[in-house]
Formats: C-alpha cells, sequence, structure tokens
C-alpha cells in the first residue's frame, strides 16, 4: 500500500485540475460567469481571454509542480529508507602517514571508546620517521588528557617491547580511563609478522585494519579503512577475543599483579 501512495496522490492532482479545468471551459456557459466573455468590445474579449489562458498555464504548471516535489520527497524519503537498512560504508586504502595521521584525527573526535593494537616485535622509537614518533606521542598524550575516553591498548609481548610498555605503565598509571594488555599468545618475536590481525578501532564504526602485510610500507598501501558499524561491531568481537587471550596489566588504571612485576623486571635490567 505505502508504494502505491506517490501514484494515488498523482491521480488526485490530475483529477482536481481536470475538474477547474472543465469548470473554466464552461463558463461561457454559467450564468454567473458568462459576462465575462459575452462582452460588447473586442479589447475586453481578449482580455478575458489572456487572463483564461494565463489562468490555464498557471494550473497546469502548478498541478506539474507538485507531482514534480511529491516525487522529489518520495524518492529522498526512499534513500534514507535504504541507508537505515543498509548503513552507508566506506572503505579506502592509506599508507602508513595517511594512517597515523588520520586515526589521530579521530581518536581527538572520540565519543566514548578507542582500541589500539600493536603487534610490532619492536617498539615505535626503533623506527626512525619522524611521522610515527610523532604518532607516538600525541597517541600518549590523549591516552592522558581524554579522560572521557576509554583506551584500550594491546601490545604484542617481546624483549625490547617489554621496556617501552614499562614506561607507558609509569606515564598511564592512575589514568581510570586506560587499559594495557601483553599478547604472549602468538608467534615467537623472532618473527616480524604475528598471527594476529591489527585491528584499531574508534567508537562504533571506524575500523582500520593494520600492517595487513608488513609493518613497514611496501607497494601503494599498507592498511585498509572501513567505516560501517556493522563491519566494526564484527571486528570490536574479534579485538576483545584477542583480548581475553592477553595479560592485563593496567586495569582502569591500576596495576595489575602481573604489571607490577613487569615493571619489577624492567628496574632489575
Amino acid at each position: 500500500m505505502k508504494r502505491n501512495k506517490p501514484l494515488v496522490f498523482n491521480i488526485l492532482v490530475a483529477v482536481i485540475t481536470f475538474v477547474v479545468q472543465a469548470l473554466l471551459v464552461a463558463t461561457p456557459f454559467i450564468p454567473a460567469t458568462a459576462g465575462f466573455w459575452h462582452v460588447k468590445s473586442q479589447s475586453d474579449f481578449n482580455n478575458s481571454l489572456a487572463a483564461f489562458l494565463g489562468l490555464e498555464l498557471l494550473l497546469v504548471t502548478t498541478a506539474v509542480t507538485i507531482m514534480l516535489l511529491k516525487g522529489a520527497k518520495d524518492q529522498s524519503d526512499g534513500f534514507s529508507e535504504m541507508r537505515s537498512a543498509l548503513p552507508l560504508t566506506l572503505v579506502r586504502r592509506l599508507t602508513d602517514s595517511e594512517f597515523y595521521k588520520e586515526f589521530l584525527f579521530a581518536v581527538g573526535d572520540a565519543r566514548h571508546t578507542v582500541c589500539i593494537a600493536y603487534l610490532a616485535p619492536y617498539p615505535p622509537a626503533d623506527v626512525g620517521y619522524k611521522h610515527r614518533k610523532k604518532y607516538d606521542e600525541q597517541i600518549l598524550q590523549f591516552m592522558k588528557q581524554r579522560t572521557d575516553v576509554t583506551f584500550k591498548r594491546l601490545i604484542r609481548d617481546s624483549p625490547s617491547n617489554r621496556e617501552w610498555i614499562s614506561g607507558l605503565m609509569r606515564e598511564l598509571k592512575d589514568k581510570p580511563n586506560v587499559d594495557i594488555a601483553l599478547l604472549s599468545a602468538d608467534l615467537a618475536p623472532e618473527k616480524e609478522m604475528g598471527l594476529t590481525m591489527s585491528v584499531q578501532l574508534v567508537d562504533d564504526d571506524k575500523t582500520w585494519l593494520v600492517a595487513l602485510k608488513a609493518h613497514e610500507m611496501e607497494g601503494d598501501f599498507r592498511d585498509i579503512y572501513i567505516e560501517n558499524p556493522d563491519v566494526a561491531a564484527a571486528l570490536r568481537s574479534y579485538y576483545d577475543r584477542i583480548w581475553k587471550t592477553a595479560t592485563l596489566l593496567l586495569s582502569r588504571g591500576r596495576l595489575t599483579g602481573e604489571g607490577s612485576e613487569l615493571l619489577q623486571e624492567a628496574k632489575g635490567l
């Protein structure tokens, strides 16, 4: 029935237009309006005829305009319903520098949740790119300052990463919006690319698949950005599943027993 509404509306407008036009055509034969046509001078008749034709044109134009506007509104409503049923999906390839820039921007605008996975077996400081150093510094500042956003940071276990993680925990201790976990259930650190997929998420709709082939840039892109709530929900489930296999070091800014042990190990190095 809903699909027939535009057709019913157009038929109604056409019928009303036809009836009004029929009444206009019949004006010479209706006593009340016949005086407009039965005039003594040719100029008066011409004026009446011009007014009649103008009224006819106005009537037809108005009817067509109403139909077109109604059709445009129905089309717009239809697209809105389609977008609601099938959320818009945006997929883009990103270079490593594009990822760091765009992810930082998204974290700055985050509403409630940021999930980060760092799965290289070496810390960010071991890579000499300026944009990566800037990214790591700014992410740390966001984790300290954006107390309205929950941050979860999953880091792959390796001897060199442990020293870096201990520094992160000292910086982020007592920050109630921060969790840090150490992922040991993966390949040994000697294998640069682990088995786990590196997933980054912001809120309920933004997802990045990072370093799909290698941690360093190879080819024309390194990462994939996907904006879709259904994809984000599925990858958030994946992230949470991997998180559960990791060792929690910092929970809501509080050191766990394992976190305290790691800090003691770092002091002894």
